[in-house]
């Protein structure tokens, strides 16, 4: 997408020129627009956290690669991981579908069981929604409701230089599934990539063990990919970062699919996207608490945080180091 000028701006770009002149009404609004959820004041022992997220058939899912119940279980699960962002604890979700008549029927129940099936998974109450009719694709708008203790949230602004940089599980499995999917190659490895794709795993108990501990200074659920999303938080934070490369966590068939689809291993890693795994930075006093913490999945130190003019780049294992552009996933971006 282009300005009046012709200079190219992407979807962050647009969310701050829409949400710029938006004013503040409320006493009550703790953290706006700009992190994974809003946090608004509740009563003196908790917060509430807001968050919706829009999915739009062609762009977040294709029903030529998943289920009904595949497509309603990936809306809530997905973005249910702003949730686990903030360390918080899910409570409510409110559903509102658009689907065209050829969906109507079965298949839009079969839609809904997915949401309601991922729902029970995680207790959370389905509280209302809407309903309507579309011209051809299905739309999902999601919004979750959840707590957290009073001034707990744990936010995309608090690293300083010096926190060690900290991630999840693995990266690059979404990312890859989804060319696998896309590829007419059938590769039985591929299989748990694909189950990634399509069922994503928002990190809830691993949110809540940080947040409730202390543990960790800045956090952000990676969505958009690792470049994209630690992008984000370092905005957020005014500092740079550096991640090392022979440290980002990756699973047991990783490289192996990707030569297989020919996928790029550096590139799908670096800005692959839909991992939703927690990105978060650690005060140096805090890691052996780190340490020592029972966490439910497990997290494995990729870099550090730098000033703001050192940028953000990546380490490589011959010494050599590259500016970490981002190049996740921007509904808007214009490629050339």
């Amino acid at each position: 997408m282009r300005n009046k000028k012709g200079q190219a701006f992407g979807e962050f770009d647009l969310i701050e020129r829409m949400t710029g002149p938006a004013g503040i009404f409320s006493k009550n609004l703790r953290t706006g627009i700009g992190d994974d959820c809003a946090v608004i004041s509740g009563d003196a022992s908790f917060d509430i956290l807001l968050t919706s997220d829009l999915l739009v058939e062609k762009i977040h899912f294709d029903r030529r690669w998943f289920l009904p119940e595949q497509i309603g279980g990936k809306a809530f699960l997905s973005s249910l991981s702003d949730i686990a962002a903030m360390g918080g604890l899910p409570e409510f979700a409110l559903v509102s579908l658009a689907v065209p008549r050829s969906v109507a029927g079965r298949e839009a129940e079969a839609l809904y069981r997915g949401i309601r099936d991922a729902a029970g998974q995680f207790k959370v109450t389905l509280a209302g929604g809407d309903l309507s009719g579309s011209d051809g694709r299905i739309f999902i708008d999601m919004m979750h409701v959840g707590r957290i203790e009073k001034g707990r949230a744990v936010l995309r602004s608090g690293a300083k230089p010096g926190d060690r940089i900290f991630v999840s599980g693995t990266l690059g499995d979404a990312a890859l599934g989804l060319r696998a999917l896309q590829s007419d190659l059938k590769i039985e490895s591929a299989e748990p990539f694909i189950r990634r794709q399509r069922m994503p795993e928002p990190r809830i108990t691993l949110g809540r063990a940080l947040s409730s501990g202390r543990l960790a200074s800045a956090m952000i659920d990676l969505s958009d990919g690792l470049s994209s999303d630690l992008g984000h938080l370092c905005k957020s934070s005014g500092v740079g970062a550096r991640v090392r490369f022979k440290d980002l966590p990756v699973s047991k068939d990783y490289r192996r699919v990707c030569m297989k689809l020919s996928v790029d291993p550096v590139s799908n890693l670096l800005h692959g996207g839909e991992d939703y795994e927690l990105l978060f930075t650690v005060h140096p006093c805090d890691l052996m608490g780190l340490k020592q913490a029972r966490l439910p999945v497990p997290v494995v130190e990729i870099g550090e945080i730098l000033t703001v003019s050192e940028g953000l780049s990546v380490e490589f294992p011959d010494g050599g180091c590259i500016e970490l552009a981002s190049g996740g996933y921007d509904h808007f971006r214009m490629d050339g």
